[in-house]
């Protein structure tokens, strides 16, 4: 009887095994022969389509399986089609991925009741990552005779402006540093703005991509054409002389550091990338395994440079969350404060200038 006792153990043990070995090869093997669709927030050509399609062509090689990454353009009102459409319509089986503008995950936080988005928080998503961490500067030209950010307080600065949706950066350091910049709209592209800057059109740019405004323009640093007064973001970025001081450092109280947090916790999200909700919390770890995995890959970074595209201070899904986390736990005056800060202030369309 005792062997049989013994037999019956022996058998059902290693069933379980079987059963154990089949579900972990399952999981192992779940990307094999798949399509990953990556959809992207932005037309073709531009820096998020960029980004996208050189993750695209990497990370494959870092999951199970090795699936082919497939990039597919969905613009539309600055990523939120793609993101209403990951909420609603996407495969939530680990095959459907997202690129986005990295403003989108602090749109109900700033807007309130008037947000465009389709989610409540961003954290219903599971983000994969960031390539990169942003930074804007806050730049001058060299013939303003400013030197430091402490003389736009006193001294009106005129700064080029996107369109009339953006210019954020600029109305929020006059309502919370009390700055004194004038926006001139409606200049379009970075080069476009840098081109005005050059003119004497307007006299500096706030809120310019570092990354950006280093490749493209680079040499008026240099050549001391332009000077940088400020960075804009949650940490400063090792490429600039650390004198310029951080926006973050330049706060008064515990209330306003937070809701310019909450503003420019955009810029430490970089070039993110995301997941339907709902998606297996064991395909997440996988997709975000493989991130961390490639992120460090030396073929995949020679590409990156090539291509003159920077991997600088990428993040974890990990790191992203807790970024969003920390934001979303603001206080009531901190997110009213960052709110009334983004709506203050006026701008002049550039004919008008000519008047």
């Amino acid at each position: 009887m005792a062997n049989r006792s013994s037999l019956r153990l022996m058998f059902a043990w290693s069933l379980s095994l079987t059963a154990a070995t089949g579900a972990s090869a399952q999981q192992t093997d779940f990307f094999a022969g798949k399509t990953v669709d990556l959809y992207i927030g932005y037309e073709a050509g531009a820096g998020y389509d960029i980004y996208a399609r050189l993750l695209g062509e990497h990370i494959g090689r870092f999951l199970p399986g090795h699936p082919t990454i497939v990039p597919r353009n969905m613009p539309g009102a600055a990523s939120m089609r793609l993101m209403t459409y990951l909420q609603q319509v996407a495969k939530k089986d680990g095959t459907s991925w997202g690129a986005v503008d990295r403003n989108v995950a602090v749109e109900p936080l700033l807007y309130g009741e008037n947000s465009n988005a389709p989610f409540k928080s961003p954290l219903d998503y599971p983000w994969i990552g960031s390539l990169t961490t942003e930074i804007g500067i806050a730049a001058v030209w060299h013939t303003t005779g400013i030197t430091s950010w402490k003389d736009t307080l006193n001294r009106p600065t005129i700064v080029a402006m996107a369109g009339p949706q953006g210019g954020i950066g600029a109305r929020v350091l006059n309502s919370i540093l009390g700055t004194q910049f004038r926006q001139v709209c409606c200049y379009g592209s970075d080069a476009n703005q840098n081109l005005a800057m050059e003119r004497g059109e307007v006299e500096g740019r706030v809120g310019a991509s570092w990354s950006t405004f280093k490749t493209g323009s680079g040499h008026w640093i240099s050549g001391g054409q332009v000077r940088l007064i400020m960075q804009v973001g949650l940490e400063k970025s090792p490429d600039i002389p650390s004198d310029i001081p951080l926006v973050m450092d330049l706060t008064q109280t515990e209330k306003d550091r937070d809701a310019l947090k909450i503003v420019f916790a955009n810029q430490s999200l970089g070039r993110p990338f995301l997941l339907p909700p709902g998606t297996p919390p064991e395909r997440v770890a996988e997709i975000r395994k493989a991130f961390m995995a490639m992120i460090k890959d030396p073929e995949f970074l020679a590409d990156a440079t090539k291509r003159k595209l920077e991997i600088e201070s990428p993040k974890s899904g990990l790191e992203i969350e807790a970024i969003l986390k920390e934001v979303y736990s603001a206080s009531p005056e901190a997110i009213a404060l960052a709110r009334r800060s983004i709506k203050e202030g006026e701008f002049k369309m550039k004919d008008e200038t000519k008047k």
